[in-house]
């Protein structure tokens, strides 16, 4: 079947019955005799979101030729490592609202946050071994030890004037692309793909997951509150310094870079500083230039899949990566 224009109403719409499939597994697996994970669970797995990860697995498997059940159980993994993430970050960054809502860590505590992160960690480890593919199993566990690195890295280099483009790229594929490259990667696996599929859906997944975190870095900048579900430029508080800001440092005149650095490096910001901050982005082109490196990285993503037979799910997967890069939310 040749490939077909979508855009990503269409996308989601083609996925729809697959979703609802993957929405009904995410629930029916957080049930526990402990009454509280599946509150706490629920309260952050059913806090809306497109299913990005999801929908890439889902697409990939079927772009490769497999359109069986297997695709479902390997969403739910997906999905629950990311939730699990999402958990822990808030509790390390001190997040206060997730999607338009008060975070899990607000609701329910931070050692509630984190042992409910463990437990869909252990669940999706527990899908993985029900299913018994070991090429799958040693996907998702190279992955768990990139995201549990990137989490570390990003502590140790995220508030640091200093950090390099390379260095910082180095968290985003820990932190993100790793498991958007796992997805892609395990649908060529689903569908029985050798190595060399395997590799393109690979680095595919890893391409379009880096674009996806620059465009965060960007919307961060940029967004509005009820865009993003909670404050814009939350990094800036937080005190991380993300892509527009290391390009804006970059390019920044010595007196400007000296300033900003300087607030920079006492970890916390007035409003009136984060302000300032946002300004030294814009007028040193750091939202221009991580928009840029952010289509490369989609372009990047998109050649991988020229070797795939034309089919709808191809061309959902192209669209999937062009919607990255325009997206407000």
């Amino acid at each position: 079947m040749e490939d077909k224009p979508l855009d990503i109403d269409g996308v989601f719409r083609y996925l729809q019955s697959d979703l609802r499939k993957v929405e009904r597994a995410l629930v029916s697996n957080l049930k526990s005799p402990v009454s509280l994970i599946p509150i706490v669970g629920k309260h952050i797995t059913l806090s809306g979101g497109k299913r990005f990860r999801p929908a890439v697995l889902l697409l990939s498997a079927e772009a490769c030729g497999y359109k069986g059940a297997r695709r479902t159980v390997m969403a739910v993994v997906t999905e629950y490592m990311h939730t699990a993430t999402l958990l822990h970050d808030d509790v390390v960054d001190l997040g206060s609202v997730r999607r338009g809502r008060p975070s899990a860590n607000v609701v329910f505590g931070n050692s509630v946050s984190i042992l409910v992160g463990d437990f869909l960690f252990a669940r999706a480890s527990q899908l993985m071994t029900g299913d018994g593919d070991i090429d799958v199993l040693g996907i998702y566990a190279r992955t768990l030890v990139s995201l549990s690195e990137g989490e570390v890295l990003q502590l140790m280099k995220s508030s640091d004037p200093g950090i390099t483009e390379k260095d910082y790229l180095r968290v985003v594929y820990n932190k993100t692309a790793s498991l958007i490259a796992a997805a892609s990667e395990t649908g060529a696996v689903l569908a029985g793909a050798g190595e060399p599929f395997r590799g393109r859906m690979y680095e595919f997944g890893k391409s379009v997951g880096i674009a996806f975190q620059l465009m965060d870095d960007i919307l961060d900048y940029t967004g509005t509150e009820k865009q993003l579900g909670k404050p814009p430029r939350q990094d800036l508080r937080e005190g991380k310094v993300t892509l527009p800001l290391i390009h804006a440092l970059r390019e920044a005149g010595p007196a400007d870079r000296k300033a900003a650095a300087t607030l920079l490096g006492r970890g916390k910001c007035s409003e009136r500083e984060i302000s300032f901050l946002a300004r030294f982005v814009e007028k040193n082109g750091g939202i221009g230039y991580t928009a840029r490196t952010a289509r490369f990285y989609v372009n990047r993503g998109k050649r991988f899949l020229a070797g795939l037979p034309e089919s709808r799910a191809r061309a959902a997967l192209l669209t999937l990566s062009d919607y990255i890069v325009s997206r407000t939310h």
